[in-house]
């Protein structure tokens, strides 16, 4: 079955003398994880940010993900503190579902990733991972095409990170979504990535693009960074 591929074209960014992009290519793949990884401060987040429309492109205008509908998981859960984790999972459906509707979805992503038991705490009564699963769940509950992860599992604990991560890809053997996950971790990209993008160089480019199921080492692909 031919692989359906997302192109984004004609990336430029410059701050000053510094130019992160010049005529800039990439296509991701469909409803599969993307993982973006290279060096920190390379350029991963800026590129995000250029494909999810928060920031623009320099010259011309380009077709950005934005109109397929974008969930975002971010570096720290943003979490509304006085809200509840079902009113915080709720709160970004309430428009585009009924409320039985609504109750339904809540408690079935609570639940795949193992949270529905804390649904009445509010976020300070959570540790630093059960705020992340809550994440995930608010991520995936959206009705979007595309999520775009920004190095998620920065700030846990190698323990927790390794629950999040099975949750995570439980939830994507359930239901197919296009996710594009920016890492610098090679082990995180490993585990998750099924197509691995090495991004360097200066402008940036795309140095290899990796098949997960190609038996690399974590040394293999660390050469090519």
């Amino acid at each position: 079955m031919e692989e359906v591929k997302l192109s984004i074209k004609n990336i430029n960014k410059s701050y000053g003398r510094n130019i992160i992009f010049k005529d800039f290519n990439i296509e991701f793949y469909e409803n599969k994880v993307n993982c973006i990884l290279g060096k920190s401060g390379c350029g991963k987040s800026t590129l995000l940010n250029i494909i999810s429309g928060i920031i623009k492109n320099d010259g011309i205008e380009i077709n950005t993900l934005k109109d397929l509908g974008i969930s975002y998981i971010f570096q720290d859960d943003r979490l509304i503190e006085w809200l509840t984790v079902e009113e915080n999972i709720k709160l970004v459906i309430k428009k585009h579902y009924n409320n039985n509707e609504i109750d339904k979805l809540c408690d079935k992503y609570l639940d795949l990733v193992g949270v529905y038991n804390h649904k009445k705490y509010y976020p300070q009564m959570l540790s630093g991972g059960l705020r992340q699963r809550v994440n995930i769940a608010r991520a995936f509950i959206y009705p979007s095409r595309i999520i775009i992860m920004d190095e998620p599992f920065k700030s846990i604990d190698v323990k927790n990170k390794k629950i999040i991560m099975n949750n995570f890809k439980e939830i994507l053997d359930k239901e197919k979504r296009t996710v594009i996950f920016v890492t610098h971790d090679i082990e995180e990209a490993m585990f998750l990535g099924e197509k691995i993008f090495i991004l360097g160089n200066k402008p940036i480019q795309v140095k290899n693009i990796i098949n997960n199921g190609n038996n690399l080492k974590k040394e293999d692909i660390s050469m090519l960074i």
